[in-house]
């Protein structure tokens, strides 16, 4: 879990897209100072309450002076990770009894929907954690109604402060269901445990909100309205591109939910006869009907969004490792075990082309999402790391071979090596395709730059802008008026998303992230100051 949870967090930039404009307001908050309000390059982004970019920032500020600031920031992630794994660990101990909470976080990590997001910058990773500390306090509530009530008022105080509204609305509408549908939750100390989860939560979602509108009414209805209710019920501008499509998540949740939500069905058919008596039952099946329900209901939809569901799945799944029998244990154990040794034997091979040929692979499906003009460089720590990792996985399934959840063991170790060995050998080329660095570090700016015009810059290439180049842009869609002498301009054509009279306009610099070849960047700089005006750039469909 350790392996898992850590590596990948660090060696590398803040890649596109999320992770770019998400460390773009870490970053501002440290330059400024201003801690209240998000901000990307001197604007502000309301999009989501601040709780990552604070937990990330304390970590820069502890963790900068040995190293990179984008990997300090990333450690909030592997810190909400290893919060998320104890307590789904305590939580199916507490309801599956002794020996059982070590399998629910290897089912929760073994999800192939946990792989990547948890490893970047990204506000759901403490979403994910304040549901599991709500499971936790569910857990215990029956028995132990005060720490019970301050986990489940602390985990929805979290999934507030990392997304939103919509966090605590389903873990309260959880809280709700349980003992209306079941009498075993119908007790005094489940209801003294809810008003103390009550008085534990308000501190979390009173005192930001409250200062925030304090400071700016209009920024706070930008985040209460638009981004809460205007992304779920679809009325919101800022949703764009996250827009429901028919039979998305048939297509995605069977994946993202993999291997946990077979297990899961198959733990509730086992357990069938208990199901209307079992509190870690009654949680489970209420949990993931609810997150199931908003998920389908809601307007705005990607993958990640279902996180969340992962954790009463996980729960709900614990008690299969004790029911697959031993030929379907071992098919998988030994499916596992072919799968991941062969693409981790093809991580080496790849890495050995590499420093065999000082080139890349010429295979042409991972041409198509990495760049093939990386110069590969030989890295002694780096080499031993994986060596070492990859024996170490060998002792591991030799070890695990005499232990209980073989399948999954085998299925969680392979996993784990296999993004190891990205994470290593392979991170400098994919470093390489997902940064911004190589494109806005090689620009040459004219020494006469009184400011610089943009348009059609993204929230994650303002942040890399001011984060790489040091330079913020005043935007043609918001500040229509502004008259600079220099333009910058992307776009997903030839001539950019717009046409540009070169009569007024003399180019200086055209480039884009390596291996990108449909979103390039242009950068203009007027001929005369007839030229800054904002009417010499005409829009074009």
């Amino acid at each position: 879990m350790a392996v898992f949870v850590f590596f990948g967090l660090t060696g590398h930039d803040p890649w596109k897209a999320d992770e770019a404009y998400v460390f773009g307001v870490i970053h501002s908050m440290l330059d400024s100072g201003n801690w209240l309000v998000p901000t990307i390059a001197g604007e502000p982004f309301m999009e989501k309450p601040p709780l990552y970019y604070w937990v990330a920032g304390g970590f820069v500020h502890v963790l900068g002076g040995w190293m990179d600031e984008p990997d300090a920031a990333r450690m909030a992630s592997g810190f909400f990770m290893a919060i998320t794994c104890w307590a789904v660990g305590s939580a199916a101990h507490n309801w599956w009894g002794r020996g059982t909470g070590r399998y629910a976080p290897l089912l929760l990590l073994g999800c192939l929907g946990v792989l990547t997001q948890t490893h970047m910058m990204m506000p759901d990773v403490p979403l994910l954690t304040g549901f599991a500390l709500s499971a936790w306090g569910f857990s215990i509530m029956l028995s132990r109604s005060v720490i019970g009530g301050l986990l489940l008022g602390v985990g929805a105080g979290v999934s507030f402060l990392s997304k939103g509204i919509l966090g605590p609305a389903v873990i309260g509408i959880t809280a709700l269901l349980l003992p209306i549908c079941f009498s075993e939750w119908r007790t005094r100390s489940f209801f003294r445990g809810l008003a103390i989860s009550l008085a534990a939560a308000l501190p979390f979602v009173l005192i930001w909100p409250l200062a925030l509108y304090a400071r700016s009414p209009s920024l706070f209805m930008t985040w209460f309205w638009d981004n809460n209710f205007g992304r779920f019920f679809g009325f919101s501008a800022v949703h764009s591109g996250t827009e429901h499509v028919d039979g998305f998540w048939l297509q995605t949740l069977p994946w993202f939910t993999f291997p946990v939500f077979p297990l899961a069905l198959l733990a509730v058919w086992h357990n069938r006869r208990v199901l209307l008596t079992h509190p870690g039952m009654q949680y489970g099946v209420i949990a993931a009907t609810v997150i199931s329900l908003v998920l389908a209901t809601s307007e705005s939809v990607r993958a990640i969004y279902a996180l969340p569901l992962l954790v009463p799945l996980a729960i709900l799944a614990t008690p299969s490792v004790y029911l697959i029998n031993r030929l379907p244990d071992l098919l998988w154990a030994r499916g596992s075990q072919i799968l991941f040794a062969s693409l981790a034997g093809l991580i080496w091979l790849g890495w050995l082309i590499m420093m065999s040929t000082q080139a890349v692979p010429q295979w042409p499906r991972l041409l198509r999402v990495l760049p093939a003009d990386f110069a590969p460089e030989f890295d002694a720590p780096t080499f031993g790391l994986a060596i070492t990792l990859t024996i170490a996985a060998g002792f591991a399934l030799r070890i695990f071979a005499k232990l209980p959840a073989r399948g999954l063991t085998s299925w969680l170790t392979g996993l784990t090596l296999s993004w190891a060995l990205l994470s290593t050998l392979w991170m400098p080329w994919l470093d390489y395709g997902k940064s911004y660095r190589t494109v806005f570090s090689e620009i040459t700016w004219p020494t006469d730059t009184n400011c610089i015009a943009s348009i059609g810059l993204g929230e994650s290439e303002r942040a890399m802008l001011d984060y790489i180049a040091n330079r913020t842009t005043v935007r043609r869609e918001i500040q229509p008026v502004a008259s600079c002498n220099t333009l910058l301009l992307q776009g997903y054509t030839p001539t950019g998303n717009g046409a540009v009279d070169q009569s007024a306009w003399e180019p200086v610099w055209e480039g884009s992230r390596p291996g990108d070849s449909w979103q390039r960047f242009w950068l203009f700089r007027a001929r005369s100051p007839v030229a800054m005006l904002p009417g010499q750039v005409v829009q074009v469909n």
